[in-house]
């Protein structure tokens, strides 16, 4: 399960530079000390023979080492943007996985919708979890990634009842005495029984932007075993002819997205591209055997603190498109 290791190191937008981050800065350069010379030493002359002196040959310049390159303020960019784009490579890749693919195999999570309401902040909606191919011993806890934030344990003593419903344990005692780093930011997360009574079913809710996922998992205390799942309440999709093109969001103001199509087929001939104040990009994905496609994507345009972005898929098979606004105050629940 890929997603223990967000919980062991944070990966969000505002964190890519955090030491959890593999950095892609080269090492500083060893120095080498100078080469300080000695005076030779002659070991005792035998009387048989004169004594031999030993000469140590001049220094030349092609024995010093090679002086240290300071980089140049254009390298320092160039090294600091491909960490930057390495950083987001992970975080797009992760948020993509959070589901069945970081999932153990034969365990699996359900969002069923309980209600909605209207607030100041937005509609409020709330789900129910349902798991399966979760074990009656299986202490759980429940862990969450919102947007721009790391993922984090909410609730531990949680089981999965018979029907499969996540409850609130009878005990709820939470994860064992930790015996490792994992296990002891598990220990961290409070018990449900703190604030439930055992049977109760376990709750999440929020208010979403358009484009923005719940990301939730359930972990066993092992952890070792667990699900994950993802739903986008509000989602930003074009759809033509059976291909379908969705944004969602990697972080809040649309700073990142990931670009999801499905239903396409194998066209000999295709452009997928975006555009942004009239200038045109090409997308570049890989269409799998499934028709399905996945890839990351900064919108912004410079000069511009804010703006729409056009996604378009053009072929003689289907003309799908898709747009989302991006920038200074876009997020906005719904």
């Amino acid at each position: 399960m890929r997603f223990f290791h967000l919980l062991a190191c944070g990966l969000s937008l505002p964190l890519i530079a955090s030491a959890c981050a593999q950095s892609t800065q080269q090492p500083a350069p060893e120095t080498v000390p100078a080469v300080q010379s000695t005076p030779a030493q002659t070991a005792p002359a035998q009387q048989s023979a004169p004594a031999q002196s030993t000469t140590v040959p001049p220094l030349q310049l092609h024995d010093l080492p090679p002086e240290p390159h300071t980089p140049t303020p254009e390298e320092l960019a160039a090294q600091k943007a491909a960490q930057t784009r390495f950083a987001l490579s992970r975080l797009a890749t992760a948020q993509a996985n959070w589901g069945p693919p970081d999932s153990t195999p034969g365990m699996s999570l359900e969002l069923k919708e309980t209600g909605r309401k209207a607030t100041a902040d937005g509609t409020e909606i709330t789900w129910q979890l349902v798991g399966k191919g979760f074990t009656p011993d299986m202490q759980l806890t429940l862990v969450r990634w919102p947007l721009n934030q790391n993922a984090s344990r909410v609730m531990s003593g949680i089981v999965v009842s018979a029907d499969g419903t996540a409850v609130c344990g009878s005990n709820a005692p939470g994860p064992q005495a930790p015996t490792d780093t994992a296990a002891a930011t598990a220990a961290a997360a409070p018990s449900c029984a703190k604030t439930m009574t055992p049977g109760a079913p376990i709750t999440v809710s929020g208010t979403f932007a358009r484009g923005e996922a719940l990301r939730v998992a359930l972990v066993d205390s092992d952890q070792k075993h667990g699900a994950a799942v993802s739903l986008i309440p509000f989602p930003i999709v074009g759809e033509d002819k059976g291909c379908k093109i969705e944004v969602i969001l990697g972080a809040k103001d649309a700073e990142l997205v990931l670009i999801k199509g499905q239903g396409f087929k194998q066209d000999s001939t295709y452009t997928l591209g975006t555009e942004s104040f009239g200038q045109k990009k090409p997308l570049n994905v890989t269409i799998n055997q499934n028709g399905s496609f996945i890839g990351a994507f900064l919108p912004g345009t410079p000069n511009h603190d804010t703006g729409d972005t056009v996604i378009y898929y053009q072929s003689s098979t289907c003309t799908p498109t898709v747009s989302f606004h991006w920038g200074k105050d876009a997020y906005k629940p719904e």
